[in-house]
């Protein structure tokens, strides 16, 4: 496991392991306006609800010193507004407000880079009727991108392929971090699941890396880094994200 996400899950497993309370409900000698107060939705009362969500992520951030790289050597660089696909994870303890989710996503419209991300979140419920949840939190992860070098490239990276008789990548990672508001709506509900539409406004904060130069020795996706400069600028990321999608509760 990267050393950076290994950190990730130590900080996040006490929050995991401790700040969740049980479903909120009034005992009867406290509530003095009547019955004891139950929860909205009918899977409330299980030990654990898992959640499974997938969308599509439209990002309005994009990296103009890549594009430009891409550009000048006849590669596709990234569309104005790159789209992606998301898949999402998340149990619900005890029928509570908090959400802790594992998701993964990657960018599928044309274009030379080839990219990932990778984020555990921790949500809570601040708003929720019987069909309608709101939830606001956070997720923190990792971001990778890749780029195979297989037409032009500069004379400093061309000497390598020639060198090592290879096809050469670049690759890059960093740290992601993503603030989020989350509306779910379950039309359909019944007590073994609840299925419906959701929708994300995120912002993301890409703290990129610097480009490295290696190959795939083995073809195997096993990296090997040359240690070479590369002369390729890279530029952080920020911006606004945008998601739609299907979600399903058991």
């Amino acid at each position: 496991m990267n050393k950076g996400l290994f950190i990730l899950v130590i900080i996040l497993l006490p929050a995991i392991l401790f700040a969740q309370n049980k479903a909120d409900t009034v005992p009867n000698h406290e509530n003095r306006n009547g019955p004891e107060l139950k929860k909205h939705d009918d899977l409330a009362g299980h030990a654990f609800v898992f959640m499974f969500n997938a969308s599509a992520v439209f990002y309005t951030s994009t990296d103009p010193r890549i594009n430009n790289f891409l550009n000048k050597y006849g590669y596709t660089a990234q569309q104005k507004i790159p789209v992606g696909l998301r898949i999402e994870m998340a149990g619900i303890p005890f029928g509570g407000k908090m959400i802790y989710s594992l998701n993964a996503g990657t960018i599928v419209s044309k274009q030379d880079i080839s990219t990932a991300d990778v984020l555990l979140g921790i949500y809570r419920r601040f708003f929720e009727t019987k069909k309608l949840w709101i939830l606001a939190g956070v997720a923190l992860g990792e971001h990778f991108d890749r780029i195979v070098l297989t037409g032009n490239m500069p004379p400093s990276l061309d000497s390598l392929a020639k060198k090592y008789n290879t096809t050469l990548s670049l690759r890059r990672n960093g740290f992601i971090t993503e603030p989020a508001i989350k509306i779910f709506w379950y039309p359909l509900i019944s007590k073994k699941f609840q299925l419906g539409l959701y929708t994300g406004i995120y912002y993301d904060l890409d703290f990129n890396s610097r480009w490295r130069v290696g190959y795939d020795p083995h073809n195997d996706n096993s990296f090997k880094n040359l240690r070479r400069p590369t002369n390729v600028s890279t530029e952080e990321e920020f911006g606004w994200v945008f998601s739609s999608g299907i979600s399903i509760c058991f």
